[in-house]
């Protein structure tokens, strides 16, 4: 799975944006609004990865947070980039 576009991400307030960039961003109107862990999944997303190693990432980055939470919320957040067509899952 991989970004379908290019996104440049920038903090504001303790909270973070994500508007697209590159040849495509025409395409996508708008922007992201997200927290810090959102943006960090956002950029493991430039490459092409799994759910599965987003995850392992994320529970090395916060050994302290609950699996089942930590696996939850990626779900969620992958979950709405695709509904929202942000995400190519092949």
């Amino acid at each position: 799975m991989k970004l379908r576009y290019e996104f440049s991400v920038m903090e504001m307030d303790g909270e973070y944006m994500a508007v697209p960039v590159g040849e495509n961003a025409e395409q996508f109107n708008g922007m992201l609004r997200m927290n810090d862990v959102s943006a960090e999944i956002l950029d493991l997303l430039k490459e092409d990865t799994t759910p599965e190693t987003v995850h392992r990432i994320l529970r090395e980055r916060y050994p302290d947070s609950d699996d089942r939470e930590i696996g939850e919320q990626l779900a969620a957040f992958l979950n709405q980039l695709v509904r929202e067509g942000l995400l190519i899952v092949p």
